[in-house]
């Protein structure tokens, strides 16, 4: 199967030539590799002209990521559509991994393993508490991949309306797309040794940045899309968060669960465990407090 890449892209002048290296040293070479700057303000630019015979770039106004690979989506022509990011650097059997998950025609979308490029303890934290990994529902089935590392028919993409460009931030699109192509009749699938190794967050705020973000794509899923059950954190967002906050016991046995990766360790993961949930519950609040209409 043919199979175009789509890498958006937003100021990235010190991980992207690594990641399109990274492309060009698939053991399944991609048919295409498309990138789309997204207005970027660094020197992106610069380091793209180096590749300029293996690539194709869309230069526009920053529009989000969700918006960007949807430009690509338009773009592309092969049959199978992956997907990463320009922080992300897909080890050599990455595609040809992806693609061995599509044996069956039921098969709308296939994702792999998202894990940290760099040692650091923030990127221990998310590796440990696999942040990035294809989402399981509570059916025990595969309810959305991760664009840092999943592929998915063309035709199915379509099929769902691609990705909802109201989602301006990262967080909240993969769910979204996810739900409308199982709703299809699509089953998404789980590649393990499709690996990507990814520029995790180095500090709290910026992982704590990055979940309220997803909290505020939560917020305008539960507004195009009431749940049919209702969560009380999601109902009633600040007890909730207050009640989180000042968690203190919580805490405590946190710092306990983690003990066996030794004591800083534990108080670092533990102090993130604490903050995860309110950093998500007011990226929600502030998303509510937002208008969200559907695409017409």
């Amino acid at each position: 199967m043919r199979v175009s890449v789509i890498v958006p892209l937003w100021n990235s002048e010190r991980t992207i030539g690594r990641t399109i290296e990274c492309l060009l040293q698939q053991t399944l070479a991609p048919a295409e590799i498309i990138i789309i700057d997204d207005g970027s303000t660094d020197r992106s630019r610069e380091v793209l002209q180096r590749f300029e015979d293996w690539i194709i770039v869309v230069t526009r106004t920053n529009g989000g990521p969700a918006s960007a690979r949807n430009v690509g989506l338009r773009l592309a022509s092969s049959e199978l559509i992956a997907f990463t990011d320009s922080d992300c650097y897909p080890e050599p059997g990455w595609l040809a991994a992806l693609v061995s998950g599509f044996d069956n025609p039921a098969v709308g979308g296939v994702g792999g393993v998202v894990r940290g490029a760099d040692p650091n303890l923030c990127g221990e934290y998310i590796d440990l508490i696999r942040l990035l990994d294809p989402a399981i529902d509570q059916s025990g089935e595969i309810g959305y991949l991760i664009t840092a590392n999943a592929a998915f028919r063309r035709e199915v993409l379509f099929e769902a309306g691609l990705f909802d460009e109201g989602f301006r931030l990262p967080g909240g699109e993969e769910a979204d797309l996810g739900w409308r192509i199982r709703r299809l009749g699509y089953h998404l699938r789980f590649a393990p040794e499709a690996v990507v190794r990814h520029e995790h967050r180095r500090s709290m705020i910026a992982l704590l940045r990055t979940l309220a973000n997803y909290g505020e794509g939560a917020a305008r899923i539960a507004t195009l899309r009431p749940p049919e059950s209702g969560d009380p954190g999601m109902t009633h967002p600040w007890p909730t968060l207050l009640r989180r906050i000042v968690a203190v016991r919580s805490l405590l046995r946190n710092i306990a669960g983690y003990r066996a990766f030794g004591l800083k360790r534990a108080i670092y993961f533990a102090w993130l465990e604490h903050w995860r949930e309110p950093a998500f519950l007011w990226g929600f609040i502030r998303g509510k407090s937002q208008r969200h209409h559907p695409l017409p």
